[in-house]
């Protein structure tokens, strides 16, 4: 989902949350502190979401419609299932051979192995003619050799287990860094101003937010590593318990790889926090921390593709990436399995029954690019891109409900709420996924937005489309399989076949205009909104 983090960070969409890092368009960045308004702000806002948001209506009540109970119905939760543990197996194959950064890690081999399970089941089912396309790594990867931070209390060095980087950091030099840790807060610019970190770690407060693909420490962190003379950063995340996490670190100057980085769990974070608490400015604990890896940029990925000849000569992409860190259960485990059931069902239904070509594509080489098997893709077929109506993106689905109280992770019997996306706009496509999401029950975020999100963002020269959903378990070690039922999973599966179906009926030609609404917002600047409130 790279390539919709720089989205957000860079041009296109505003999300405000209390404590959440938020970007605001530069007319803001061009006006003293004393001329900041909420009046500014509001309208700075809606100045972004009028050309850029299209709303959806969230009034469906989570059941599906009755006049559908029987469609669809050779969709199989327990297939899905079925596909999903297998794919987890491979990841937690890559956890037993000891990998320090393991999963489906793009590039490695249970990334290689993942696509070869799928390229397998599709020769089983029938296809014909199943390809898998290898490529050259577009953007690298980063593989950690070592990655442990311990800090001393007394006589005894106490290792803090939770420690993890799932993106490039700086290394540490020969036998890493042995340095005193002082507590940054939220890393705001107000909260940094005046403190000396030379010689210093930060610990910085990362806020996670439920439904959001975002969180308070992605600017904070490059600001620390880029104004101060600050020698390492230690994001402690909040989420409950002490799991690892794979967080991301992409900010609007790139990746935060000048200095040594790395991200602990909760209870590792509390603890180090309290020692901070209780030690006076003159003798802040000492944290020794190590981060040894490398940034591989020689190395291939790959691309399945499974097609289904339908009776015209347009065609239909559905797409989903098959890499993801530790278990990768909702990035991107879900979205792969749901297109192995939709790529099962349709290869069930008549060719005369299917108007377009259905191109089943299973790309590699996203968590660090984004696109990069996408982009391959495009590249390489022009011809299909040339009479492709519509992209439809299946990521991140099927996560339920989660509530963080009292550092506990509270499950709801609901799903998350999916955020659409149209990445032109176009109303036509934008009323039937109304439809599905009416007619399925499915709980979205009432605005969707005009940017690609995630990997079919490398398939510029065609309209895309699809619902991405994230939230506490999102790249989390505690993202495991006993989060997801079956049924959820089959829901969601069975409307975006309808979602095929319906899009099937438009034309090629009107799926590619575009709705959008005049030119394109400015560009960003960071300030984020706990500064702007404090400036007014």
């Amino acid at each position: 989902m790279i390539k919709f983090f720089n989205l957000l960070i860079t041009s296109r969409l505003v999300i405000i949350s209390i404590g959440m890092i938020t970007f605001i368009p530069a007319v803001l960045a061009q006006v003293s502190d004393r001329d900041i308004s909420p009046e500014d702000i509001k309208i700075a806002i809606e100045n972004v979401t009028s050309n850029y948001y299209i709303p959806f209506d969230v009034t469906n009540i989570g059941r599906v419609d009755s006049s559908l109970a029987n469609s669809y119905t050779s969709i199989s939760g327990a297939n899905i299932y079925e596909y999903l543990e297998a794919l987890t197996d491979i990841s937690l194959q890559s956890k037993a051979n000891g990998d320090v950064l393991w999963g489906r890690i793009q590039g490695g081999p249970y990334e290689r192995k993942a696509s070869e399970y799928v390229k397998n089941t599709f020769e089983t089912w029938g296809f014909e003619d199943v390809q898998m396309q290898e490529f050259p790594l577009t953007c690298g990867v980063w593989v950690p050799s070592s990655v442990d931070l311990s800090v001393q209390q007394g006589e005894n060095q106490v290792t803090l287990t939770s420690a993890a980087t799932g993106y490039p950091s700086g290394v540490t030099p020969p036998g890493g860094l042995t340095l005193p840790v002082e507590y940054v807060g939220f890393g705001t610019a107000a909260e940094l101003r005046g403190k000396d970190l030379e010689g210093k770690i930060a610990l910085l407060y990362v806020r996670v937010f439920d439904g959001v693909l975002m969180h308070s420490g992605l600017a904070s962190a490059n600001r620390i590593a880029t104004e101060t003379n600050a020698e390492g950063i230690i994001l402690w995340m909040d989420l409950p318990g002490n799991a690892k996490h794979a967080t991301q670190l992409y900010t609007p100057t790139g990746w935060v790889d000048s200095i040594p980085w790395t991200s602990i769990g909760f209870e590792d974070g509390a603890y180090l926090r309290r020692l901070i608490d209780i030690s006076d400015d003159d003798s802040l604990p000492v944290v020794s921390l190590v981060v040894e890896g490398e940034f591989r940029t020689v190395g291939t990925s790959q691309n399945v593709i499974a097609v289904l000849p339908g009776t015209t000569d347009e065609n239909l992409i559905i797409t989903a990436h098959i890499d993801g860190f530790w278990e990768a259960v909702l990035d991107n485990g879900t979205g792969v399995a749901a297109l192995m059931e939709l790529a099962r069902y349709y290869k069930n239904i008549p060719q005369e029954q299917r108007t377009r070509n259905l191109i089943f594509l299973v790309t590699g080489d996203h968590e660090t690019c984004g696109s990069g098997g996408s982009d391959f893709y495009h590249n390489r077929n022009p011809e299909i891109i040339e009479k492709t109506a519509l992209a439809i993106q299946l990521e991140h689905l099927g996560a339920p409900g989660n509530k963080n109280s009292l550092n506990m992770l509270v499950t709801t019997n609901a799903l998350a709420p999916l955020t659409p996306f149209i990445s032109n706009g176009n109303y036509s496509v934008r009323d039937a996924m109304q439809r599905m999401v009416d007619n399925y029950g499915i709980v979205v975020n009432r605005n969707s937005f005009t940017t690609p999100a995630g990997d079919v963002d490398g398939l510029i020269d065609i309209p895309s489309a699809g619902f991405i959903q994230t939230g506490y378990l999102y790249h989390s070690e505690i993202d495991s399989l006993d989060w997801y039922k079956p049924e959820d999973l089959e829901r969601l599966t069975r409307a975006h076949a309808f979602l095929i179906d319906e899009v099937n009926k438009i034309s090629l030609e009107e799926i590619r205009k575009s709705s959008v609404v005049g030119d394109l917002p400015p560009p960003y600047s960071s300030p984020d909104v706990m500064e702007l409130l404090r400036v007014w």
